[in-house]
């Protein structure tokens, strides 16, 4: 059941709402919120909600094991039971008919090639449960002795699904005690509003395009390389609205989430951007993998590798998914080694008597120079991420190879007719919304210095949020009763 779907807006959502908040006591509001978590995920896949109950608790056990026994050893061949029996049912759903087919091109053999419908958010979940085991073995986080407690924790419906992948001891304490207040649930519906409208005013137009563009029979280099942009931006409106969204819902129950995107197409390198997008599954590798196999200490470039390796694989069981991966991993190695200590020398250090105008235009030159190319490898890098298949002859599009020209009139119109939602998309994608929101606050603060009355300009912000939320989810609303149904891009993931 997505969130832009309306039986969850107008159904789902707000029975829960009223059901959570008619509990006069937490245990029943933990209980109403985890029947609806599990609900809202058997609504879509009736038979895998066993599944993600069943490894809760085999994780629930695990936890239990490990948190008794004394044994270093012991401990340890718990924690590897647990990990083995996550990624075992995470490769035997997700990736079983990718290897038996790898192995039967390899190998020229003819094993039967069984797979499996991969359960929605298997990604997901399992890294949650395998991060629980790891902390309490860690001693990060404390046994959670309550069964129920851990398989609210996974199946916490704001982000079972596509994330953001929120650490058990990062809510270890919420899910026992959480304050929530109607400031909080303000914001959270805010926020929720605002992710709605990125996915349906931005994301689905965008991929509307994308559609329009590919399906040509006949590719341009324009057409590939607009399609490949207008993908771009797509995929981070989907996603950043899904995780806008989750937050959104966490905070309306009480829970705050950390961020998941901080505007990573404005970054200024591949190692930026990847700390501004999905941050979460960033923070996941590096705690999980790129540490414990050594981070920066120990064979710092090997460790990259493995790291964006396994995580294209994460993404999707395709060699156009491994490809991304160790193509950010070439990215990441080269500009730890050569490429940012470039960009941030200034043209003074070899020459001390360099004039300050020259100074300026050499800083801006690297600025813009920068950001020309973590936009040009992003764009080049989702089209890699959305061709599982023909690779190699769609990357040749880009460059000319097997097009019938530089465009065409189908996609020159295309792009007109769209002109004003990339417009929209490229400036959404730029932080104008925290500095408006900042404007918006001086010009409430100024207003109750004026009149002298406390409270003003709060209660101003209230009423403007409370506004907008309402005027985007009433237009999101009739957009989702007119236009078919498009899933959220991370679903398949």
């Amino acid at each position: 059941m997505p969130f832009s779907d309306l039986i969850f807006l107008y159904g789902f959502l707000p029975i829960l709402f009223l059901l959570y908040y008619i509990c006069p006591k937490s245990g029943w509001r933990r209980g109403v919120l985890t029947f609806f978590s599990l609900f809202f995920y058997a609504f879509g896949e009736p038979v895998y909600v066993f599944l993600m109950v069943g490894l809760v608790a085999a994780d629930w056990g695990f936890g239990l094991l490990i948190g008794r026994t004394e044994s270093r050893t012991r401990r340890k061949l718990w924690l590897v039971l647990a990990v083995v029996s996550n990624l075992g049912v995470l490769v035997f759903y997700k990736y079983l008919g990718f290897l038996l087919t790898t192995v039967n091109t390899v190998f020229n053999v003819t094993l039967p090639v069984v797979s499996f419908v991969m359960p929605i958010g298997i990604s997901f979940f399992t890294f949650q449960t395998m991060s629980y085991v790891i902390d309490v073995y860690r001693g990060d986080a404390e046994v959670q002795k309550s069964f129920p407690r851990l398989l609210l924790y996974v199946s916490l419906f704001p982000q079972l699904i596509a994330g953001p992948i929120v650490r058990y001891k990062d809510i270890e304490d919420q899910l026992d005690d959480r304050t929530v207040d109607p400031v909080l649930v303000s914001d959270g519906i805010f926020r929720f509003a605002v992710g709605l409208a990125k996915k349906v005013w931005i994301a689905d137009h965008c991929g509307e395009a994308v559609t329009m563009l590919y399906s040509l029979q006949e590719a341009t280099v324009a057409g590939r390389w607009m399609g490949a942009v207008f993908y771009t931006l797509q995929l981070y409106f989907d996603f950043s609205g899904y995780s806008d969204m989750a937050i959104g819902l966490g905070k309306m129950f009480g829970f705050r989430f950390f961020e998941n995107f901080n505007y990573p197409l404005i970054s200024a390198s591949a190692t930026e951007f990847w700390r501004r997008w999905h941050m979460s599954l960033g923070t996941f590798f590096r705690d999980y993998v790129y540490i414990p196999l050594g981070g920066n200490r120990h064979d710092q470039m090997r460790n990259i590798f493995v790291v964006w390796f396994l995580t294209g694989l994460w993404h999707g069981a395709s060699w156009n998914f491994i490809l991304w991966g160790l193509f950010y991993g070439v990215l990441l190695t080269w500009e730890k080694s050569s490429f940012l200590p470039f960009m941030q020398r200034r043209l003074d250090d070899n020459w001390p008597e360099c004039p300050p105008v020259l100074m300026y235009l050499s800083g801006c030159g690297k600025w813009v120079l920068s950001h020309v190319y973590t936009l040009l490898i992003t764009v080049v890098g989702f089209a890699v991420f959305y061709f599982d298949h023909d690779l190699l002859k769609n990357l040749g599009y880009l460059i000319g190879i097997g097009t019938t020209g530089l465009s065409d009139m189908y996609a020159a119109s295309v792009v007109f007719e769209h002109l004003w939602l990339l417009a929209a998309a490229c400036l959404l994608a730029c932080p104008v919304a925290p500095l408006a929101g900042r404007w918006l606050q001086k010009a409430f603060a100024g207003l109750e210095e004026k009149t002298g009355r406390e409270g003003v300009a709060y209660g101003c912000e209230r009423v403007c949020k409370t506004i907008a939320a309402a005027a985007l989810v009433a237009v999101c609303t009739v957009m989702m009763a007119g236009n078919t149904y498009s899933a959220f891009l991370y679903f398949r993931f």
